[in-house]
This record gives structure tokens, C-alpha cells and sequence, in this order.
């Protein structure tokens, strides 16, 4: 009988144990087994080829998007995003004309509603709004001068910080860095220079003497010229 009692208070032992143990005593091993701390490769390629996959996917996804938003872009967005990716690249552009131009030249500056078109000879002005067309020509890309603001002069990076509309506001460049250009602003670096004017019949060529927002006034001979600026379908300065 006594051994009965023994064998019964076992198991009333047993039973009140927690349901979530497995009776073993604390001293035969850890609470948590030790995980190797070694980190796991993404990818079996190299930094360099990954960082060039992601970009890829990065431009293709922005593409699809694009597409998808189909007439919700505005124009003038579509067209950066498009040039944006042939930076660099010889491109042949046909203007939505009467009677269909063609202009060639390297892509050297996307603006906010314009493309400059750069090769030895001359420097050719796009407007976004009359661009029909854009084919690629050439296959490698020439590598394009980026501004640093990283290596700038503490001075001039201090009143950029604390004075940001007075100073990028004086400066074409610092507005294309960070806004892009508009047409009448990039304008104003070719004041007092000789510029070729090309309207959808006709075309100017003399000294640009003025730009303001609607309009330029170029000088032809002896005579003022006033061209408004959304008539202006090509202008090239050579």
C-alpha cells in the first residue's frame, strides 16, 4: 500500500506541472541556443552589379508607372523623365510642325519645358511643346559634368542654408539643381549673344536683346523684333 501511495503522489505531481515544459532540469542546457551571428549575402553578384540592377529596376518601375498614369502626367514631366534617361546619348527629335523638322544633337541639359541639344557646332533649344518624335541615334552615352554641392565653399554652403531663395534664385544653375530651368530662364544666359530663332514658317537671326516671361526681343539688322515665347519652336546659338 505504501508503495501505491508513493507511485500516486508522483503523479498528482506530475500533472500540476506547467503543460509547456519538458521536465527538463535548467542546468542541462541554455535557455536559448546561441544563433552564429554571420550576415547572409543578398545577392550572389557584387555591390557594384547590384547597385546597377537596382537602378534598372528603379527606371523600369518609374517607366510602368508612367504608363499606367497614361494622360494623368503633365507633358512636360513626361518629356524629363524621357530625356532624363538619354543624358549623354545622340538623339534625332522630329518637331510636330505643318512641315516635319528634324533636329539631331547630343542631350546636354533637360530643363522644365525645354532640351538643349549640344554638338561641336551648335547649341540647338527644344521646346517640349512642339516635339512629336524622339529616336535614339547613337549607343553610348558621353559622360555629362555634374555639379557637386558637396565640395563647396563653407561660406557660400552657409548662405545657401540660411539665405536658400535669395541665393538659388540669383543663380540659373542652382535653380536647374534644384527646379530645372524654365525656357525664359535659361534664356537669360544667352542676352547680347546671336542667336536663330526658328517660328513654324519663318525664322530670326540677329542679337538677343531682351527676355522676360512671355516674350524675347531680338535684334534683326536695325530692327526690333518681339517673339513671343510659346511661337518659338527652335532656337540655336551657335
Amino acid at each position: 500500500m505504501e508503495i501505491n501511495k508513493h507511485k500516486a503522489t508522483q503523479k498528482l505531481q506530475v500533472e500540476e506541472k506547467d503543460p509547456l515544459e519538458f521536465f527538463i532540469p535548467d542546468c542541462c542546457c541554455p535557455e536559448r541556443y546561441p544563433t552564429p551571428m554571420v550576415p547572409s549575402p543578398t545577392s550572389c553578384v557584387t555591390e557594384e552589379e547590384l547597385e546597377e540592377i537596382e537602378e534598372k529596376i528603379d527606371e523600369a518601375n518609374a517607366l510602368l508607372l508612367m504608363l499606367g498614369l497614361g494622360d494623368d502626367i503633365p507633358s512636360n514631366q513626361m518629356f524629363q523623365q524621357i530625356f532624363d534617361g538619354v543624358i549623354g546619348l545622340e538623339v534625332e527629335i522630329m518637331l510636330n510642325l505643318e512641315t516635319p523638322k528634324k533636329v539631331e544633337g547630343r542631350v546636354f541639359l533637360v530643363g522644365f519645358d525645354f532640351v538643349l541639344l549640344h554638338n561641336s557646332k551648335v547649341d540647338r533649344i527644344v521646346p517640349f511643346q512642339f516635339i512629336g518624335e524622339i529616336n535614339i541615334v547613337g549607343r553610348y552615352a558621353k559622360p555629362k559634368h555634374v555639379l557637386e554641392l558637396r565640395t563647396i565653399d563653407p561660406c557660400f554652403r552657409r548662405d545657401l542654408t540660411y539665405h536658400f531663395g535669395e541665393v538659388v534664385s540669383a543663380s540659373p544653375e542652382l535653380l536647374q539643381i534644384f527646379f530645372r530651368m524654365g525656357l525664359h530662364v535659361y534664356l537669360l544666359l544667352l542676352e547680347a549673344k546671336r542667336v536663330k530663332v526658328y517660328l513654324d514658317d519663318e525664322f530670326f537671326e540677329g542679337l538677343l536683346k531682351d527676355v522676360n516671361k512671355e516674350s524675347i526681343v531680338v535684334k534683326v539688322k536695325e530692327e526690333m523684333k518681339i517673339i513671343p515665347l510659346k511661337s518659338i519652336v527652335l532656337l540655336e546659338k551657335r
